[in-house]
């Protein structure tokens, strides 16, 4: 059970009420770090990293901990440069683009731009290393009002098979669409479960969302607005050539019932994550093929190992998949103006983007909390091996806010507790290869989502429900009902919604 839980626990890793105390009696020295943290069982008061951190640089903070989002929320919002009681530094903030500019015009929050060289040497060689990553954090105006939390393995919305299931049936991975068909028509037939009752599915997924996942094996990839940029160009991908061949491909596979959850006779279009979950590991698994971050997110452990990634298909000779996130989440890390010495700040924090901070705050202590082996390889001690403990050393939980750091993948690697961990984690570095971001990082003013916001209501939700009707077969796939679908798209205003991201497209 306890190698189930730290398999969980580093899988996570790479995937109330306002709690508020101090940490101590505030001197000449110290500093207000408040930060939202709503991982169980972590109290920033008793957590050993804010303790190691300052025996090794000699800050002192007093601590605000949030531990529920609402409390964050309002915090954020109250924030007041003219206020005597504001925190210095905000960490694991979970602040958006939109806080970020916001709190910039109203002067809470410092532009950390021209400090960064000087005193945040490990972040600025990442920089050096990947520009795009200072090209994610950097406002409208050219500012830097946070830093990001940095993973080699971002969130990622993979496709996953069941390798159990195909070693059951002598079958091989699949490395085309047609392949793809023949696997999942075995896994609806062929009884892979070996329970004696047709309750496979075998191919899930959860609406539209996901299954344009899949229109990468017809060369189409594209962001949550439905749009990519080529050449200097946006493009609108429901309109492309190869639109229609995608959405007759999904027809044609829920016709044949392999898009198909026959278990609650229902589709993947009406189904939601929490009927998806299975936390009996005693039941017979039921999911051939499964598009999500990660099975650990939904099936119990002795489900989850049984699923490896299933590569891109080609198209055309080449391999792409689409880039969800990319590896920068950004708002972790902001310096307020009521700090005195921001260049201290940085140079705190700048240490959680070298392998070694990094690993303090996700694993704690080496020789402490865990131990290197002669091999390289890293093993958790014995008293690390709950879930209290790990709260009680980590500020790398399974909350909802990111800390800032850079994410040591190829330590993580060499974890010697599963070897389950170790294949997961190498097979989505393999996967870095076929990603490709369908448009480039941008920041939006308050004023641009406001002006985008209904724009991509109306058209978003129609590309979704059309998408829906045509593979559902409530409506034709025709020459005539593509072009009624162009001509409402014309008509909700998409020749403004493509000037919108071809300007934002030109300032890039």
């Amino acid at each position: 059970m306890q190698k189930r839980r730290i398999t969980c626990l580093i899988l996570a890793a790479l995937l109330c009420s306002l709690s508020c105390a101090a940490s101590g009696e505030a001197d000449s020295e110290s500093y207000i770090m408040a930060g939202y943290d709503n991982t169980q069982s972590c109290d920033w008061l008793n957590n050993r990293f804010f303790v190691r951190m300052e025996e090794r640089t000699g800050i002192h903070f007093v601590l605000q901990q949030s531990t529920s989002a609402d409390a964050w929320n309002r915090i954020i919002s109250s924030l007041n440069a003219d206020s005597q009681e504001m925190p210095d530094v905000l960490f694991k903030a979970a602040l958006t683009t939109q806080d970020c500019i916001r709190l910039r015009q109203e002067g809470v929050l410092i532009d950390l731009k021209p400090y960064l060289r000087e005193n945040c040497p490990n972040l600025w060689a990442l920089m050096e290393e990947d520009p795009g990553i200072l090209s994610a954090i950097t406002l409208p105006d050219g500012s830097v009002a946070a830093l990001p939390y940095i993973s080699p393995i971002p969130p990622q919305n993979y496709m996953w098979i069941n390798q159990k299931w195909l070693d059951t049936l002598h079958l091989a991975m699949p490395t085309s669409l047609d392949e793809l068909e023949t696997v999942l028509t075995a896994f609806r037939d062929r009884d892979p479960n070996r329970n004696g009752k047709k309750d496979e599915i075998p191919l899930s997924f959860l609406g539209p969302f996901d299954l344009k996942f899949l229109a990468h094996a017809f060369g189409l990839i594209a962001n949550d607005y439905n749009i990519y940029a080529e050449n200097g160009q946006v493009r609108f991908m429901p309109l492309e050539e190869n639109y229609r061949p995608f959405v007759t491909w999904c027809r044609d596979m829920f016709n044949k019932k392999l898009l198909y959850h026959e278990r609650w006779n229902i589709n993947g279009f009406y189904i939601t994550d929490n009927q998806r979950m299975v936390n009996d590991s005693k039941a017979a698994a039921t999911c051939g093929m499964i598009l999500t971050n990660s099975p650990a997110a939904l099936f119990s452990v002795s489900w989850s190992t049984d699923y490896v990634l299933l590569e891109p298909f080609a198209f055309e000779g080449k391999q792409i998949y689409r880039d969800f996130s990319g590896p920068v989440v950004s708002g972790t890390f902001a310096i307020t103006s009521a700090c005195k010495d921001p260049a201290k700040m940085l140079r705190w924090v700048d240490y959680l983007y070298s392998r070694e901070g990094s690993n303090l705050a996700v694993w704690g202590q080496e020789n402490v909390d865990y131990m290197v082996d002669g091999d390289g390889s890293w093993r958790l001690l014995e008293s690390q091996q709950s879930d209290y403990y790990r709260a009680s050393v980590s500020v790398d939980g399974n909350g909802e806010a990111r800390i800032p750091c850079l994410v040591d993948v190829e330590f993580q690697c060499r974890y010697s507790g599963d070897t389950a961990v170790r294949d997961i984690l190498q097979s989505q570095l393999r996967y870095n290869q076929f990603l490709k971001r369908p448009f480039p990082d941008y920041a939006l003013t308050q004023e641009q989502m406001n002006a985008i916001a209904p724009l991509q209501a109306r058209i978003g939700e129609y590309v979704d429900l059309q998408l829906a009707r045509w593979v559902l077969g409530e409506e034709e796939i025709s020459d005539e009902s593509f072009a009624r679908f162009d001509s409402t798209l014309q008509d909700m205003g998409l020749k403004e919604f493509m000037a919108f991201w071809q300007s934002v497209l030109d300032r890039q």
